[in-house]
């Protein structure tokens, strides 16, 4: 008797833990498992009750699966209530059913009830026929990992040059120049990622002239980034001698000096290659560049001659830049030096000229030049703490006007003087003297010899005076 009490209370314990159900309800299914679009029946019950409210809602893969309280009607007497719908599966997926609502008992109490069903719903097997009792596992698709796209570099270039511009990530268009005798040259790069794939790197072999190499870096997922390098390989350079020193020429017009005056671009032709070169009209002066052994790149006047009749010659061309003047300075002729003028180099700005000054420390200082906008050629008078500039010739001619003016005046007064001693020594000699106080006064307004030889040298120091103050800053007296 035992034993069937035990058995009975194992199945009542079985059958309430796999329907969820409390309160003295329950809710069941016809299937466990179904396939889409079959359909299982759901039924919901309650027993030892006057009266039930009950609701069953489903979610899920399903469709027309739900019990209202105006739907449930009794099945069975006794106090045991139940009702039954039939539910159609959708899809793949679990579907869930839920029961709630509340019961009142014969002495008028009131519990709420409660409960849960689930029911699996796999795709139909492609053999046909499913086993409602057992779950067929399914695997999960397997997710594959994003392929990078990245094409990025963490270093580009030519081993030994420096390419132009510097690399960037950002741009893939790069030049270089390499000397004239290069034949070959090492394109590098470094990958940011293991990933990447790099072509067109490594030794390559180069000539005369460009030559143009594309590097493509492949990322994981095969997106491709091309690089361009253009490598000139640089002809074989000019080279003159000018005073016992060498020096190449510039060929290219990016690597000539800047030129502030009014200038035109143009071609030229030395030792049977393109040089580019500055023409200034004006003036009639053709401009190339010239580099020492130290690097130092300046500007020369070229000259050279029809049918090759004299090696071309080559000038150091300076311009001295005032204000809005242009002046090229010029080698001074020894005939236009003027007079007490000595040679001295003086520093102005950042170059140093020849000048010619009357001492070294004096303000002022000669120049010989041609104005690069009008094309005119004088002497010029320099200022340097008022970095000013005069035209020599012209104040030179007024100096020698206000000169003469000066010595004429003097010739004048002292002309005046003469005369007026003469007339008075003559009224002298022509008067006898009374007394000799008479005398005495005679002979102290008689001129000697020796007071005619005291003027000329007092005017003698005048003149010496005003060579003096001439000196001290030509043409100021």
């Amino acid at each position: 008797m035992k034993k069937i009490k035990y058995i009975a209370f194992s199945i009542i314990a079985l059958f309430a833990f796999n329907n969820k159900v409390f309160a003295g309800a329950y809710i069941s299914t016809d299937k466990s498992q179904v396939t889409p679009e079959s359909t299982f029946t759901v039924t919901a019950g309650v027993s030892g009750v006057a009266s039930w409210n009950v609701h069953v809602s489903a979610s899920g893969p399903v469709s027309g699966c739900t019990i209202n309280a105006a739907d449930a009607t009794e099945s069975a007497t006794n106090g045991s209530k139940s009702y039954s719908v039939t539910c159609k599966a959708t899809g793949t997926g679990t579907i869930t059913l839920r029961l709630s609502g509340d019961t009142t008992t014969e002495s008028g109490a009131n519990s709420a009830i409660s409960g849960t069903r689930t029911v699996s719903v796999i795709a139909r097997p492609s053999g046909g026929g499913v086993t409602p009792s057992r779950t067929t596992p399914t695997t999960p698709k397997r997710t594959e990992p994003t392929k990078s796209s990245n094409t990025k570099l963490e270093e580009f270039g030519v081993k030994g040059y420096s390419i132009s511009p510097e690399f960037s990530n950002d741009n893939n268009n790069y030049s270089l120049t390499v000397p004239f005798d290069t034949t070959n040259i090492t394109i590098y790069t470094s990958r940011t990622s293991d990933k990447q794939k790099v072509s067109g790197n490594g030794d390559k072999e180069v000539k005369t002239g460009d030559n143009k190499f594309e590097v493509v870096v492949t990322a994981e997922d095969g997106t491709k980034r091309t690089i361009n390098l253009n490598v000139n390989v640089d002809t074989k350079p000019i080279t003159i001698k000018l005073d016992g020193k060498d020096y190449t020429v510039i060929k290219k017009k990016e690597e000539l000096p800047n030129l502030d005056i009014p200038h035109e671009d143009m071609p030229l032709t030395i030792q049977e290659q393109d040089v580019s070169a500055y023409r200034i009209d004006k003036i009639g002066y053709i401009l190339i560049g010239l580099k020492n052994n130290e690097g130092k790149v300046q500007l020369y006047k070229f000259d050279s001659y029809k049918n090759n009749e004299k090696e071309p010659t080559y000038e150091l061309f300076n311009y001295l830049k005032i204000k809005d003047m242009n002046l090229v300075i010029l080698e001074f002729p020894t005939k236009k030096i003027p007079s007490g003028y000595k040679k001295y180099t003086e520093k102005i700005g950042d170059t140093e000229y020849t000048v010619y000054k009357l001492d070294k420390d004096s303000k002022y200082g000669l120049i010989y030049a041609t104005n690069a906008e009008t094309g005119k050629t004088n002497i010029y008078k320099y200022e340097k703490s008022e970095n000013t500039v005069q035209i020599y010739e012209k104040l030179a001619k007024k100096a020698t006007v206000d000169k003469t003016e000066k010595y004429k005046k003097l010739i004048l007064i002292m002309g005046a003087a003469i005369i007026i001693l003469v007339l008075l020594t003559t009224i002298g000699f022509t008067k006898k003297p009374k007394d000799k106080k008479q005398e005495k006064s005679k002979s102290e307004n008689s001129l000697t010899k020796k007071d005619i030889k005291k003027i000329e040298k007092t005017t003698k120091k005048d003149e010496k005076k005003n060579k003096k103050k001439q000196k001290k800053g030509e043409p100021e007296f």
